[in-house]
């Protein structure tokens, strides 16, 4: 008789500790950060300097579910949609620059 994962599917079971956890973090969106004007130009001269010497960068880009980490080359400025184009080993991608908090 094959019951595949029936025996152990009632078991599941999650603490309400950790539930009430879990809906919180979906319903409660991330703060960015206000950035300055200094902030902002430490960011462009960073950019510029990696496009200009081919450097790769390390990007915290935030979003409404938190801080996220991209590391990459910076291919192109898109103007239109003012956004960073990088390249890493996943391929070729468009970075929003209102999104980025830091850069390393």
């Amino acid at each position: 008789m094959n019951r595949g994962n029936k025996l152990w599917e009632g078991h599941r079971m999650i603490l309400p500790e950790h539930r009430a956890r879990l809906l919180e973090r979906e319903t409660v969106p991330c703060q960015l950060p206000v950035m300055t004007e200094d902030m902002q130009e430490e960011i462009e001269y960073r950019v510029q300097e990696a496009m200009v010497h081919r450097k790769a960068l390390r990007f915290v880009v935030g979003e409404s579910d938190g801080e996220h980490t991209v590391e990459g080359r910076v291919v192109a400025y898109k103007p239109d949609t003012r956004s960073l184009q990088i390249s890493n080993e996943w391929g070729k991608f468009l970075l929003p620059i209102q999104n980025i908090v830091r850069v390393f």
